[in-house]
């Protein structure tokens, strides 16, 4: 049986049962799929995959227990203004949606119908045709396309998002091969490049001294515009944008087509 539940905001939001006996998400095809990476772009047809669901910290509740419908009560009418997130549970499947204020709208409509009717003054919640997240309970595996839609849901599942730190950010810019110039500064470093700076962290330390000194050259080989000194060796970086070059360089996403001998820059890239 098929229930749509309602999880109120506040330290002491519940759940409550909203609709009941009708199916609210169709299940979308969920054999693409590949593992959370921030900087990887997803296809139409692909999801993000965490397995092993329940053994993560953020896992909720409600995912662990027996599902039983009797345990939740009908949604009073003076809470839907207070709803955070909606949850439909479908034969062992969690579909989740989280809840914007866009989403509640208060308008005058009528219902196409044989007989239309007026409706004045009571604002009705729109329902998204794909979940924001899935559940499914027999793989023990949840399903998302976008984790800034979820994180709200599941506390804690920010720290997918792998961002490096103050004194990270300040490291990595003290490296001999950076110059900082025009007053360029670690305080500066928006949070995009905090995430590819982590990324390229762990991409150095698994370089040794010969690897290092060729992805350099690579990076010189496709961005001219970025000022290198051939005495000091090291890349003259005065904003975001001369950053950003240099991280795409040291993950190496740049490249030349075989056919046309193009060069282009890899948006999202996932190892094969």
């Amino acid at each position: 049986m098929d229930h749509l539940l309602a999880k109120t905001k506040g330290r002491n939001g519940d759940f409550f049962k909203v609709i009941s006996n009708r199916l609210i998400f169709d299940i979308p095809n969920l054999e693409n799929t590949v593992k959370y990476d921030s900087d990887y772009k997803l296809e139409d047809d692909e999801w993000f995959a965490i397995t092993e669901f329940s053994d993560k910290e953020y896992c909720i509740d409600i995912l662990i227990r027996r599902f039983i419908s009797t345990d939740y009560n009908q949604m009073p009418r003076d809470h839907f203004e207070t709803i955070d997130y909606l949850v439909s549970y479908q034969t062992g499947n969690f579909c989740f949606q989280k809840l914007s204020a866009s989403q509640v709208i208060r308008k005058k409509y009528f219902s196409i119908s044989d007989q239309p009717a007026l409706v004045e003054n009571a604002p009705i919640i729109v329902l998204n045709q794909t979940p924001d997240a899935i559940y499914v309970r027999n793989e023990d595996t949840l399903y998302f396309k976008k984790l800034t839609s979820i994180t709200t849901i599941f506390k804690g599942i920010y720290e997918l998002y792998k961002e490096a730190t103050q004194e990270e950010t300040e490291q990595f810019l003290e490296n001999k091969f950076i110059s900082l110039i025009d007053g360029f500064s670690a305080e500066k470093v928006k949070k995009a490049n905090r995430k590819r700076i982590a990324m390229a962290m762990e991409t150095l330390q698994s370089f040794n001294r010969r690897e290092k000194n060729q992805i350099f050259s690579y990076v010189r080989e496709y961005c001219d515009g970025l000022e290198f000194d051939e005495n000091a060796e090291n890349f003259a970086i005065s904003n975001e944008d001369d950053l950003k070059k240099l991280l795409y360089g040291i993950e190496q996403r740049y490249y030349t087509t075989r056919i046309g001998n193009e060069k282009r820059l890899a948006n999202s890239v996932i190892k094969m």
